[in-house]
Formats: structure tokens, sequence, C-alpha cells
């Protein structure tokens, strides 16, 4: 987790969920935030729960969930969106 000057502290990465999930469920006992959970027989994640700590990924048995970065550059250089200068 990083905190902004202002206090304001954002995760650094998030689940992804992958193939390998077979719906077993153990990550939602170990979130510590209850960000996952089932939907229509599938492991979600609430992106609005989650604070990145990969706690899930290190205890899925089946190796389904990698955590991705937020974002990819350099830490506080934000790219210009096209036709901007």
């Amino acid at each position: 987790m990083a905190e902004a000057p202002s206090g304001i502290v954002w995760r650094e990465q998030h689940p992804v969920i992958n193939d390998k999930c077979n719906q077993c469920l153990e990550c939602t006992l170990y979130c510590p935030e209850g960000a996952l959970g089932e939907e229509k027989g599938r492991v979600t994640v609430s992106l609005n729960l989650c604070n990145g700590c990969g706690t899930c990924a290190v205890e899925c048995p089946q190796q389904a969930i990698v955590m991705v970065p937020e974002f990819e550059g350099d830490r506080g250089v934000f790219p210009l969106k096209e036709g901007k200068s």
C-alpha cells in the first residue's frame, strides 16, 4: 500500500483470478477485507474493498490468483493522453 502526502492510501496491486480456479472458495476465508466472494458459480473480487495485500494469492491452493500492478511505469509519472501536450 502506498500513502500520498494527503494521507490517502491506495493499493499498488490487485488480484486477477485465472482459469486454474476451481471455485473452492478457500481464498474467501483468508481475505482480511472480505473482497472475495462467489457470484453465479464464479469467484469475484470487489475492487472497492480490496486493499491489495496479496493474501488471497498466497493462500489459493490452485495458484489461480495473480497479483497485477495497478499501473505500470515510473511511480508518480502518468502518461499524457493522445492528442494532449
